[in-house]
């Protein structure tokens, strides 16, 4: 009933126009979609939006040759990515070793794909996860006591396991270019970020979780990973998704940050 009511809908006319602004959206994106696929061009469109990949300047995924994804939990946004971007390079890294056999699993064959169970921070050496029953919210930190009481059961801690932890440079040593650094790491942004240096000299574009209101003990929020990005490696802001609201309050978003000195057109002087 549910693939029949689609088909009818794409068969009136404000179906047809719906199919058309999706294809047309999609194509500025740069993902070409066949006629033959018209169907998907709804459900893609949510996820370029969903991914926080529809952030990108028009006719900047084509170029989006190494992508490097760190904390893919199930490969989620890598499901995604890969639905709309055919980049010749994706590393994922994930340290809960449940959520990674899943990702062995879904990407391991993948011939352009590079997976890692590590966690991801300023040194090298071992870490403690928490892993809650909701996977997306484990974290090297605890949630807070007040988030835990907003989501409910799914943010409870479950158990703690032990998992080697490297800094980006280390991992990265040696990698030219990486076209996109998508991190979501629950929190743990800042200290993921210390370790990057070098790698961001090399890095085009950066996909961040950016939270307004602490969700984790000690855990990064907007205001200094926006001045990190921003002042310390010299990064500026393209755009963000509208931010997802928690009891009234604006909670997170994406934030899509450009290397201008690797992108000129981004070069521009500031108005302020």
């Amino acid at each position: 009933m549910k693939a029949l009511r689609k088909l009818l809908k794409y068969c009136l006319p404000f179906g047809a126009v719906e199919i058309m602004r999706n294809r047309r959206r999609l194509r500025e994106l740069g993902r070409e979609l066949p006629v033959s696929d018209f169907w998907k061009s709804e459900w893609l469109v949510h996820e370029a939006e969903a991914s926080g990949l529809a952030l990108f300047p028009l006719g900047h995924w084509r170029n989006l040759r190494c992508v490097v994804d760190v904390g893919a939990n199930v490969g989620q946004w890598a499901h995604a990515l890969l639905d709309l971007v055919s980049p010749q390079k994706l590393i994922m890294i994930e340290p809960g070793p449940a959520a990674f056999a899943i990702l062995r699993e879904e990407f391991g064959r993948r011939p352009n794909v590079e997976l890692h169970n590590i966690a991801i921070g300023r040194s090298n050496g071992a870490t403690r996860l928490r892993v809650t029953r909701d996977s997306t919210g484990s974290s090297v930190l605890p949630p807070r006591a007040e988030m835990r009481e907003l989501i409910g059961s799914n943010w409870a801690v479950e158990s703690e396991v032990e998992c080697p932890m490297q800094i980006l440079d280390h991992l990265l040593a040696g990698l030219p270019e990486v076209s996109l650094l998508k991190i979501d790491v629950q929190g743990y942004e800042k200290e993921a970020l210390a370790g990057a240096a070098e790698t961001l000299r090399t890095t085009k574009f950066i996909l961040i979780e950016l939270n307004y209101m602490p969700q984790y003990e000690g855990g990064s929020w907007l205001g200094e990973i926006h001045e990190l990005i921003t002042r310390d490696y010299g990064f500026v802001l393209v755009d963000a998704t509208k931010p997802l609201r928690l009891n009234g309050r604006a909670s997170m978003s994406d934030g899509l940050y450009v290397n201008p000195t690797l992108l000129p057109d981004f070069a521009k002087r500031d108005f302020i």
